[in-house]
């Protein structure tokens, strides 16, 4: 269950500021927008949104992880993407949304009704270029989904999942490596189209090519130039 957090939301501290779409917000600006912005903390394994439910927010992920899933025709779980720290999920344009959203941690969001956002939006035309960027860029990763799973080659999928990881945190400032899967295995193969037992054999070849190294079970330090990339 989640707890809201709703008072004494302080955007100009906020921890992830440069990661996301109300980065070029002046002070006072900022102040404005924490009057719209409250903030939810979710424990492991929690349903925050389900498919059909109308969207009526922006939500932003400040620590922690989701990933996002459909169920398909059958009653069974496609998991079509996973959310970090500067992500965002909502659509400022309202309708309903085609997708659930589950935290994989301990999760904390913040969140803005999506009326007091479209007005930022027509007032702020930083923020306006950066959430279009941000949505430009959420685009990209369903692409890139489509192209992970155009490989035939499980070893290759497993790859690129830990270069789109490595790519994320150098487009925050971070490290390229090491790398924690904070995510089951179970749930790397439903994004990848693969069994889990693929995606641990896959993984086993790519420690024995040294191209990855365990640090432990989910933390793994890369060495992308010993693939064939």
């Amino acid at each position: 269950m989640k707890t809201d957090c709703k008072y004494n939301i302080d955007c100009t501290h906020c921890e992830i500021r440069s990661k996301l779409f109300c980065s070029k917000l002046k002070e006072k600006e900022l102040e404005q927008l924490s009057k719209s912005v409250s903030q939810l903390e979710y424990p492991k394994d929690s349903e925050i949104l389900s498919q059909g439910e109308d969207i009526t927010h922006i939500y932003n992920v400040v620590n922690g992880m989701v990933k996002v899933y459909q169920i398909n025709a059958k009653g069974d779980e496609q998991i079509i993407g996973f959310l970090y720290p500067g992500d965002f999920f909502g659509s400022h344009e309202g309708g309903k949304y085609d997708f659930y959203t589950k935290t994989i941690v301990p999760t904390r969001l913040c969140k803005i009704p999506i009326i007091d956002f479209r007005k930022h939006l027509n007032d702020n035309i930083p923020i306006y270029e950066d959430f279009y960027d941000a949505v430009v860029n959420e685009l990209k990763l369903a692409r890139t989904q489509i192209n992970i799973l155009a490989k035939k080659n499980a070893d290759d999928r497993v790859l690129d999942f830990f270069k789109i990881l490595s790519n994320k945190q150098i487009s925050y400032g971070q490290p390229s490596s090491p790398i924690t899967l904070a995510m089951s295995r179970s749930d790397i193969a439903n994004y990848l189209g693969l069994t889990t037992e693929s995606v641990s054999r896959s993984l086993t070849r790519l420690k024995t090519n040294q191209i990855i190294k365990a640090r432990s079970t989910n933390l793994f330090e890369l060495n992308f130039s010993n693939a064939d990339i």
